[in-house]
């Protein structure tokens, strides 16, 4: 297989290692046809959790989970979280599981047509619900925030001392004239006001938490400049307060609407990586960074991609310190939707893998956003939609060298 060059910012001087991993095992998802909008949560006590969509009775839609069986290699059976006729079905904002030692939360999207307090015209909120018996019984659907009626692209991260903070992107300053939406965060479940993280982001693209070592988290997100610039930036949680975001890298990357394309964190104590997709300069590019200080600082840039990506990117990082990431690229004609999920490493000396195909993707929106969960030492958890009539959830069980 032909390789295309590998582009180091200055100061990587390392060569690239042969490919690190063995070849993907197909692992059947419990999921029914149809079905989209897949994600994969950790467990504390190292088990793995996938959560999707899928068509119901009549014009209903179902959000299920399942737990990963290690033993078996196979998902457990299907469990029902909540169903109804107004989810908002989307192939970029779809539901995140979070998995606590005392339970489990999940959150989705139903279609808001009033627009609800803080936001004029047509638009969808959220609802989360909580079970404390392992997802045998769920609560009562419950407003992510009673302040807003426009809450998309939530982002949950449980903290170390049992709470659960939520981030998401807010429509509520539209119906002041703003035309800007924001990010807000808060404890999911708890009493306490909304608190404003970013007065200015880009509408649609995922956010990515990772915890900190001094109990709080780290936030990755798209922002946007008055001159639509939208560039991603990190905001710290240290427990208690928020601090001023600050810039992941000055792509410069100037657009008059949204990619679509959020960033994602991985982490392993203070050392965290982040990858994203940026175009700027019309150059579509899969960046990377790692920070040793839980993200106050990051070190240099690394190229990830083959030189034609779609972003949809998604990272984990080992025990040792190396970053595994994921990316959606083209490998058809100009004008195909022929494309494959790569994978590739970036070790702790700062030397990048050769890259692997995992699978073949339409990129297509149908085929959403491939998502990874690290189980055991070093396997990895692929999800992801395949494009289809109907389409279907592929499940993929990767061994790291």
């Amino acid at each position: 297989m032909r390789l295309f060059p590998i582009l180091f910012a200055a100061g990587m001087l390392s060569q690239a290692a042969a490919a690190e991993t063995t070849a993907p095992a197909s692992i059947p998802a419990p999921s029914a046809p149809g079905a989209m909008g897949s994600s994969l949560a950790p467990g504390p006590d190292g088990a793995a959790y996938l959560s999707w969509l899928e068509p119901a009775d009549n014009a209903n839609w179902a959000l299920k989970f399942s737990r990963y069986d290690a033993a078996r290699q196979r998902w457990g059976d299907a469990r029902l979280i909540a169903q109804g006729a107004d989810f908002f079905v989307n192939w970029a904002d779809f539901p995140v599981l979070a998995v606590q030692a005392d339970r489990l939360t999940a959150v989705w999207f139903v279609n808001n047509p009033g627009g609800g307090p803080g936001r004029q015209g047509a638009t969808y909120r959220a609802l989360h619900s909580v079970s404390t018996d392992g997802g045998e019984h769920w609560s009562a659907p419950q407003p992510v925030t009673g302040a807003s009626g426009s809450v998309e692209f939530v982002a949950l991260q449980p903290l170390r001392d049992g709470r659960l903070l939520a981030a998401w992107l807010d429509g509520r300053a539209h119906a002041a004239g703003s035309g800007r939406q924001q990010l807000y965060a808060r404890m999911l479940g708890a009493p306490g006001p909304d608190v404003l993280v970013d007065g200015s982001v880009c509408d649609c693209c995922q956010l990515s938490f990772v915890p900190t070592t001094d109990g709080g988290a780290l936030l990755a997100y798209r922002g946007r400049t008055n001159d639509e610039v939208r560039d991603m930036r990190v905001a710290r949680f240290d427990g208690k307060n928020w601090r001023a975001p600050t810039a992941l890298h000055a792509d410069g990357w100037r657009i008059a609407g949204c990619p679509v394309n959020g960033p994602q964190l991985a982490e392993c104590g203070d050392r965290i990586g982040a990858v994203w997709f940026t175009a700027a300069d019309n150059q579509a590019r899969v960046l990377a960074r790692v920070s040793d200080n839980a993200g106050d600082s990051f070190g240099p840039l690394v190229r990830v991609d083959l030189g034609r990506p779609q972003g949809r990117v998604d990272s984990v990082m080992l025990a040792d310190g190396t970053l595994v990431m994921s990316w959606l690229e083209m490998t058809g004609k100009d004008t195909g939707r022929q494309g494959g999920i790569y994978l590739r490493t970036l070790s702790l000396a700062g030397r990048l893998s050769e890259p692997q195909l995992v699978a073949p993707s339409s990129t297509s929106r149908m085929s959403g956003f491939p998502r990874m969960v690290l189980r055991g030492g070093r396997q990895l958890l692929l999800t992801g939609t395949v494009d289809g009539e109907p389409s279907q959830l592929r499940t993929l069980l990767v061994e790291l060298n």
